[in-house]
């Protein structure tokens, strides 16, 4: 081993592999950056169920729930069947599902989202305009319209399963709601609602042109970029600041519990704009524990040094 470390060559193998432990680790971190936050319920309401014609919707009509019978939808044009080889876009559902309830379903275009932004939010134009991938700004975009609108926020690969209960949550009286990430540990963004003007989305696009800055460059994976920055863990971040700023205990915000959230819709995943650094990150998310992870990769660098080393003590 002390030959091992006075040649030249196995100082850098070994350099060049603690370098990349400290990477591994610290994308890894940025990966499970919502696990080690803290729990969500300390902050917000998880809504587990919602009982239509309870004390808590009656006391809230269709005039001041604050939530609109307004279905968002985007897509890079009107063409939605261009969305997917796989996955039918989810449009015409939402639409027969809600057309007898006097809602609206509204696609969004590209060119939509950026004249709105012209017109409205010239001051995250720039931001806009200057992210890297499409996902972060159709991210950004789904934030602006509902806040400009007020009312609900689908993915075309997120699928209504119960129209009862996404009109009793309507009715709850709070100022958004969101579906859940795994375990209920952070707020997705694939489907939410929002009052008008809510000032909770407000805080997350504030932060979300905040996170467009320089500092991005240390989040390398692009995966963990778009989620860092636009994604679910921007707006999580932007609760946990949210709430704390406010002092918010469980008033106006919600979460859908993960397992109650499965019942209202349906998730197909598309993950299209996925690379390969998403589909493993998503592999090790969905079947892997965090611990046992941490372990296995700790593993594999020790044993790579060690290899190394006696590889080097037979020359």
């Amino acid at each position: 081993m002390v030959f091992f470390l006075r040649n030249r060559s196995g100082k850098l193998v070994v350099l060049a592999l603690s370098l990349l432990v400290v990477l591994v680790i610290h994308q890894f971190n940025a990966a499970q950056g919502l696990i080690f936050s803290g729990q969500l319920s300390e902050s917000l309401e998880i809504i587990n169920r919602c009982t239509p014609n309870s004390p808590e919707t009656l006391n809230h009509s269709d005039g001041d729930t604050g939530l609109p019978n307004i279905i968002h939808q985007i897509w890079r044009t009107k063409d939605v069947r261009t969305y997917s080889t796989t996955l039918e876009a989810s449009q015409d559902l939402w639409k027969t599902t809600f057309s007898h309830n006097n809602y609206t379903v509204k696609l969004w275009t590209d060119d939509d989202v950026l004249q709105l932004i012209k017109a409205k939010y010239t001051w995250l134009l720039s931001t806009y305009k200057g992210y890297r991938y499409n996902v972060q700004r159709a991210d950004l975009a789904r934030l602006v319209i509902v806040h400009a609108e007020g009312g609900i926020y689908a993915d075309l690969d997120v699928y209504p399963r119960d129209a009862t209960q996404i009109q009793c949550l309507q009715h709850l009286g709070l100022e958004a709601i969101f579906a859940s990430t795994g375990g209920n540990l952070g707020l997705s963004n694939h489907f939410f609602m929002a009052e008008r003007e809510s000032s909770f989305l407000q805080s997350a696009l504030c932060e979300a042109k905040r996170r467009a800055g320089k500092e991005t460059l240390r989040v390398l994976l692009p995966y963990l970029q778009v989620f860092w920055t636009t994604g679910p863990m921007m707006v999580t971040a932007a609760f946990r600041e949210y709430a704390w700023l406010y002092c918010t205990q469980r008033e106006n915000l919600g979460l859908l519990d993960e397992r109650y959230g499965r019942a209202v819709i349906h998730h197909a995943a598309g993950r299209s704009w996925h690379g390969s650094d998403g589909k493993v990150l998503n592999y090790m998310a969905d079947n892997v524990q965090t611990t046992v992870l941490m372990g296995v990769i700790s593993l594999i660098m020790l044993l790579g040094l060690v290899w190394l080393a006696r590889k080097h003590m037979k020359r």
